[in-house]
């Protein structure tokens, strides 16, 4: 091989050795493509990786959450068939989960309601929007309000979601109630109610009680400003009313409004922040107050009368406490303005004419409701005020007295003009002040009186035919006896007549009742003679001078005629009466006197155990007498009820003192015992109580007067 081709051989070599080159270059080229290209579908893979487990994840907590809501929530298709139900929502279904499955609508629901559902269901899939509906089921015997909400879930099927709202349905209920309520209290309320804008002033509503106030009718004050019924003179307040509201306190005013018709008439106003229709308004509450405002002036122009007079002018209650005294009598008496109601009127009466106030005055005070004449009072400095007096009664429909006035005039001055006639007159005011004081016991004996006639003619008229029955019992006992005699003898005859009629009437039980019942008719009447007994003793009222009489039988006359009181009440036990008498002799004294001084302590008993009786303890009354000294005979009552305070039992011999309501007591019962047996005894009446411990009256009288 020659050179030459040597060197073509090399140059051939070379090309192809260039070729390789190249191609090894783009092998090169090709593989690091090849390489990215990899790299790439790599990364694909692990992106599409963690797509998918992310949609994995996604779709485990979906159906977690899928299964464990509360609320209801259902698959169903286009034909209202249910495909899958959450199961936490089985309490809430109409049915079980497992009846329910592959059933539709209609298979499962009412017919209204299963209609309703595939209406919503159709329109949902058509409209594709999510649409609500709200329906009620019933659901262990009650029926439960849910409120639907459907979404689309591809070509054919929703997603059903429900919301039990039962409580709120309950809620809005009770909120119609109470709305209901609301605006028929604000119809029917007396007083005017409005509710204004505080803006512009005006009124937005208002009650028939307001709009007849003021004359217009609704609808007309919805045109009105209130320049058009406020009087111009309130319209400073009316804006001071405005602004109050606004900063959320409560106004309160007296102002004066016009009618429709152009009158004025006194209102009363008051007004408070009201949330209306979500934004604040006024609410107003006015009440017509002309007539108050009326009476305040007659009222005002009565009092300044009053208290120019130089007469005394007072004003008491039913009971004699001062309710009100005019500056005369203030000045008069020496009582400052601040006590003009802290006193009795007794407090102010003269000692001396304090038996003419309880005898004479009073009960012909409350008897003609009416009394006038002179009388004496006393300062509280000590001065005498003699005086010509007027005192009424005021009585209301029912014919009670309400309370008790008088006018008295100082008479010092026209005595002091007298002065040389009173010394002659002396003797004939002496005598006529004994006769009066003896016609007031005169009256008293007079009544008195009439009541033992009362009582004595009842038991004698009693006491006749009583006496005829029970003598004619022991015949008709006798007769009786010799019938049923005759009785068993026919009895004996066995005459089938005879045995009819006996089992007709029942002859065997007739023969062994009728003796009870003259029995018990023998019992009864020989009650009637002790009863009429008790009467005829307790009569003795009417004897007007000293009697030996036994005290024991006036005490037991006198519970005989209380006792429908002393039993047993369906409210009120029996109360127990204890006799611990002592050997007593005959006591000089006026027997129907002394019985109304028992009747008087018993009675107080009796009221004072039914008032408040201790509740372990049975109420109980103990009389108990005694001989003191040989010549003074002691009787004590006592029971055992809750007693009084200290302060009480120094009032309980007062005139018009009384515990007990009005109308149940006149406060004198006490105070004429205390009386009779103190003046017409000579004797003592004494009172011994405690707070819880009862109450014990000792009246201590002479054996010989």
């Amino acid at each position: 091989m020659n050179n030459s081709d040597i060197q073509q051989e090399i140059a051939l070599l070379s090309q192809q050795n260039a070729e390789l080159q190249q191609q090894l270059s783009e092998s090169s080229v090709r593989i690091a493509q090849l390489e990215t290209e990899l790299q790439d579908t790599q990364q694909l893979l692990q992106n599409h990786y963690q797509a998918e487990q992310a949609l994995k994840d996604t779709q485990t907590e979906l159906l977690a959450l899928f299964n464990a809501i509360q609320d209801v929530i259902i698959v169903v298709d286009a034909e209202g068939r249910y495909l899958k139900i959450a199961p936490s929502c089985a309490p809430l279904l109409y049915k079980p989960p497992t009846e329910i499955i592959g059933k539709t609508a209609h298979e499962v629901l009412p017919t209204h309601l299963a209609d309703s559902f595939l209406e919503c269901i159709q329109q949902v899939l058509k409209t594709k929007k999510n649409a609500k509906i709200e329906y009620s089921l019933p659901i262990d015997d009650q029926e439960v309000w849910f409120e639907g909400s459907v979404s689309g879930m591809g070509e054919n099927s929703v997603v059903w979601i429900a919301r039990d709202i039962s409580d709120r349905k309950a809620t809005e209920a009770a909120l119609r109630q109470q709305e209901i309520q609301y605006r028929s209290i604000f119809e029917a309320v007396s007083d005017g109610l409005s509710v204004i804008d505080l803006d512009t002033g005006k009124i937005v509503t208002a009650n028939p009680a307001f709009c007849q106030m003021h004359g217009y009718t609704q609808e007309e004050f919805f045109y009105l400003n209130p320049t058009d019924f406020v009087h111009p003179s309130f319209f400073e307040k009316f804006g001071e009313f405005i602004n109050a509201i606004k900063m959320g306190g409560e106004y309160h005013t007296q102002a004066v409004d016009i009618r429709k018709d152009g009158t004025y008439f006194d209102v009363e106003v008051t007004g408070r922040l009201l949330n209306y229709n979500g934004k604040p308004h006024a609410l107003s509450v006015v009440r017509d107050i002309s007539d108050r405002k009326q009476a305040e002036q007659e009222q005002r122009r009565l009092i300044a009368i009053l208290e120019a007079t130089t007469d005394i002018i007072g004003i008491a209650d039913v009971n004699g406490n001062s309710c009100y005294l005019n500056q005369a009598g203030q000045k008069m008496l020496d009582i400052p303005p601040s006590e003009t109601d802290k006193f009795h009127i007794s407090e102010v009466v003269e000692p001396s004419m304090l038996d003419k106030f309880q005898t004479e005055s009073l009960p012909t005070l409350l008897e003609k409701g009416i009394w006038s004449g002179e009388s004496k009072l006393r300062s509280r400095s000590g001065e005498e005020v003699p005086i010509s007096q007027v005192m009424i009664a005021h009585k209301n429909e029912q014919g009670e007295i309400e309370f008790l006035s008088t006018i008295a005039r100082d008479i010092r001055d026209r005595l002091q003009i007298e002065a040389q006639l009173r010394q002659q007159a002396e003797n004939l005011a002496q005598t006529l002040q004994e006769l009066q004081h003896t016609q007031a016991q005169m009256v008293q004996a007079e009544k008195m009186s009439s009541l033992g006639q009362l009582v004595a003619g009842v038991a004698h008229e009693i006491n006749n035919p009583v006496n005829f029955i029970h003598g004619n019992l022991t015949h008709l006992e006798e007769h009786t006896q010799d019938l049923l005699q005759v009785i068993s003898l026919c009895k004996g005859m066995n005459l089938p007549e005879f045995a009819t009629l006996s089992e007709e009437i029942d002859l065997d039980y007739i023969q062994q009742d009728l003796p009870k019942i003259l029995h018990s008719m023998k019992i009864g009447t020989q009650r009637i003679r002790q009863i009429v007994l008790s009467l005829r003793t307790f009569s003795r009222m009417d004897e007007a001078e000293f009697k030996d009489v036994d005290i024991h039988e006036g005490i037991d006359s006198t519970l005989m005629i209380l006792q429908h009181r002393l039993k047993e009440k369906p409210e009120f036990p029996e109360i127990q009466v204890i006799r611990d008498y002592a050997s007593l002799p005959l006591v000089e004294c006026y027997p129907g006197q002394l019985n109304q001084v028992l009747m008087n302590i018993l009675t107080n008993a009796i009221d004072a155990l039914e008032m408040g009786a201790r509740k372990e303890e049975q109420p109980k009354i103990t009389i108990r007498t005694a001989v003191i000294d040989s010549h003074w005979v002691k009787i004590a009552i006592a029971d055992n009820g809750m007693g009084m305070s200290e302060q009480i039992k120094k009032q309980i011999f007062n005139p018009f003192f009384t515990t007990k309501p009005v109308g149940k007591g006149t406060g004198m019962g006490m105070s004429i015992s205390y009386q009779i047996i103190t003046e017409k005894h000579a004797g003592k009446l004494e009172c011994y109580s405690h707070p819880g411990q009862g109450t014990e009256f000792v009246i201590t009288i002479p054996i010989r007067q």
